[in-house]
């Protein structure tokens, strides 16, 4: 084999990205059947790869060509975690506190710790600000199996994506002090933030030219909307490069916070379709840094690794005091929040792009920042998720779930009154239009074949009611038992909605019977 791609050197290009695809499908199906976070299996994948396992991967990582890659791979992923932001009914005070306190800290406290284990000054600050970013890509999916209630988990969601986002703009700023050719503090401090400005204002500059056109495209045919919301994403990267070297990234983060994909009409194929090529873009980017990574060499780096993630618990622990301090959160909430501090793919990201670039301004280190940030996220993600699982089975956080059987207008506005009343809402229908309206609405939804596959899912998804409105054509479910014994509700059209949702509630919350006389119920 080593022959034949000495041949074919375009070969081992070509099966490499048949193995980053394998890794992408091997880690969705992992995250999906058995909860296992993504980065996990593609550090597997990545591992097998490299110098640690099989050795197929042999990339320079400081190649221009290489370095675009990756380059364009982080704007996919920063620009599509921007446009999930949501800031909507969320805690404001507690929120405002835990996305202020929490960088503050980590600024102030964490280069100290890498500086005292050895760390260069620039790698020290650098490994700071990249803990800054947390890990939305790795809590979303953990908060979904976790079932948090859901003004809980937007909370938690929501605090991920801003400090993404934040983390992001501090490292440019970092490595902008850095790499200005300014003499004196305070000349590189200006030329810094004149860099990162000017990337805010193309970044704006470009996310307000895509928010006038892509209503207007999305009358076209979906294809046109999803390359025209990639090339406003990619243009707003070329765009800022060219203007002030190193603002790239700030650019994609401002034009993602102006644009508004929610309100446009027909959005679910562009929200799928921008999730699917994040998906594989960090795919990308964490199997070709793992494959970087050579177990044996990172013996010195345990040390300031270990001590890294040590301190970042100890901030988390006083960041979540700190900021829910007359919030009226209960104590088991506050340990819920306190668990959820992984850093994620766009940790990653930040540390391969700047792994990449400080050996082509000439500086040393970048072996040190990758591989630091390589044993702490991946020491973050087990950490957080095993403290998270054991933390929502000991202290019973699930939300009550209720399915809904069928999606209209109707269940629409039944879905949106139980979510008011912190319940876990999952839509069902066997319309993938119908489930596309359901999603645009922002609620949990599947496609189900039939009353067999609806209540499978159900229960996969824990959902202790299920409710349909009465004669519809889900009405032979009032026949059929649960075999976690979840009650089946059916409900008149002209019931108010608040009595629909006091009883859906009343079933949802009651404790769950165990026993032989115990089986669905049609109430």
């Amino acid at each position: 084999m080593g022959q034949t791609l000495a041949h074919y050197p375009s070969l081992a290009v070509e099966l490499g990205a048949v193995f980053v695809l394998l890794a992408a499908l091997s880690a969705r199906y992992a995250l999906r059947r058995f909860g296992i976070p993504s980065l996990i299996t593609l550090l597997a994948f990545g591992l097998l790869a490299g110098p640690s396992g099989l050795g197929w991967f042999h990339i320079d990582l400081t190649n221009p060509s290489t370095r675009a890659l990756l380059s364009l791979a982080v704007v996919i992923v920063l620009f599509e975690a921007t446009l999930r932001m949501n800031l909507d009914n969320i805690p404001k005070a507690t929120f405002i506190k835990l996305v202020l306190i929490g960088p503050a800290l980590a600024l102030l406290v964490l280069p100290r710790v890498g500086r005292a284990f050895g760390l260069t000054q620039i790698v020290a600050d650098l490994v700071a600000a990249v803990c800054v970013v947390t890990g939305p890509t790795v809590t979303g999916p953990l908060l979904a199996r976790l079932r948090f209630r859901p003004k809980l988990s937007h909370l938690l969601e929501t605090e991920g994506l801003v400090l993404d986002a934040t983390g992001v703009v501090v490292t440019a700023a970092v490595f902008a002090a850095f790499t200005t050719e300014a003499d004196g503090r305070w000349s590189t401090t200006i030329e810094g933030v004149w860099r990162l400005g000017l990337g805010v204002l193309v970044g704006l500059a470009v996310g307000i030219f895509g928010r006038w056109l892509l209503p207007r495209l999305m009358r076209l045919p979906s294809d046109v909307g999803k390359l025209a919301a990639l090339a406003i994403g990619f243009g707003a990267y070329a765009l800022a490069e060219l203007v002030a070297h190193e603002s790239g990234l700030t650019a994609v983060i401002a034009c993602g916070l102006v644009l508004d994909i929610k309100s446009l009409t027909n959005a679910r194929p562009l929200q799928v379709f921008k999730e699917d090529l994040s998906m594989l873009a960090l795919s990308t980017v964490f199997v070709l840094l793992s494959s970087q990574i050579d177990i044996h060499a990172m013996g010195p780096l345990l040390g300031v690794g270990a001590a890294l993630v040590a301190t970042l618990l100890i901030l988390r622990a006083v960041t979540v005091l700190l900021a829910t301090l007359g919030s009226g959160m209960d104590w088991r909430e506050r340990l819920a929040t306190f668990t959820m501090f992984p850093r994620g793919i766009v940790a990653v990201s930040l540390a391969t792009y700047y792994a990449t670039q400080l050996p082509a301004w000439g500086i040393r280190g970048g072996e040190h920042l990758a591989g630091t940030l390589f044993l702490v996220i991946v020491a973050t993600v087990i950490l957080s998720t095993i403290m998270a699982l054991g933390v929502a089975a000991a202290f019973d956080l699930q939300a009550p779930g209720v399915a809904l059987a069928g999606i209209d207008e109707r269940s629409l506005a039944v879905a949106g009154a139980c979510r008011l009343r912190e319940l876990g809402v999952l839509m069902l229908d066997d319309s993938s239009e119908r489930v596309d309206l359901a999603l645009a609405h922002d609620f949990d939804a599947a496609y189900v074949a039939d009353a067999r596959q609806l209540l499978r899912t159900a229960r996969e998804h824990h959902c202790r009611v299920i409710a349909l409105e009465a004669g519809d054509r889900w009405q032979e479910l009032s026949s059929q038992a649960l075999s976690d014994h979840s009650a089946i509700l059916a409900y008149p059209r002209d019931e108010e909605l608040r009595s629909i949702s006091d009883r859906i509630e009343a079933i949802a919350s009651r404790p769950q019977q165990r026993g032989p006389g115990a089986g669905a119920s049609s109430v």
